[in-house]
């Protein structure tokens, strides 16, 4: 059993990074939780044991249980997901794919993808909420990118960061399959979830650019 010490260091320790995660300033969190501000300030230093109407109230304004504040296992989270367990969101009749490796859940989404095209095929990704960021890095072949109205071409080893709230387009730019990586990042909001479809290419009228 822990010591009270230990219990209140992993409350303090719990709380304080929920609390981040979430992006809520502790007058915030002392609001939604019906505690004063110096309350939340000396259960995140670990001056004092919250009574369990407090930890109710704290657990509820972070939307957790209670069990996760209490928890005072300090070893990191680690997530494998092995290859046969990783999904394949989207596929063209040339045989290109894209693959969900892994991700994170909200507030901060991470999402971690790899993609092939074959030569002659695209895809249109919709704009994604304000604030994301996409990175993707070219293993082999040739990548043809729009962000917008700006138009590159990558090659092996080639990587870029790109802001993703404008439509973006990614195409083979070569005679051979282009693979590479992708990985997606937007903080903060709550309401995604990781992805179970991502949507088709839809084809232009005058064809690939």
């Amino acid at each position: 059993m822990q010591s009270p010490d230990a219990v209140a260091a992993a409350v303090g320790r719990n709380v304080r990074a929920l609390r981040q995660q979430r992006r809520m300033t502790i007058d915030a969190l002392a609001a939604a939780a019906g505690v004063s501000r110096g309350t939340v300030i000396q259960i995140e230093t670990a001056r004092g044991n919250p009574s369990i109407g407090t930890l109710v109230g704290l657990a509820a304004a972070l939307r957790v249980g209670v069990a996760s504040l209490v928890d005072g296992d300090a070893e990191p989270r680690v997530v494998i997901r092995r290859d046969a367990e990783a999904a394949r969101l989207w596929s063209s009749a040339a045989g290109s794919s894209a693959v969900f490796r892994i991700g994170t859940d909200p507030p901060d989404v991470v999402e971690l993808w790899d993609w092939t095209l074959r030569p002659g095929d695209t895809f249109d990704g919709e704009a994604h909420p304000m604030g994301t960021q996409e990175v993707l890095s070219v293993r082999s072949g040739r990548l043809g990118l729009r962000v917008g109205a700006t138009e590159q071409t990558l090659g092996p080893g080639d990587t870029v960061l790109f802001q993703a709230h404008a439509p973006h387009r990614y195409s083979c730019a070569g005679d051979v399959d282009v693979t590479f990586v992708m990985v997606v990042l937007q903080p903060g909001d709550a309401g995604l979830v990781p992805p179970t479809s991502i949507a088709e290419a839809q084809p232009e009228a005058d064809g690939p650019r």
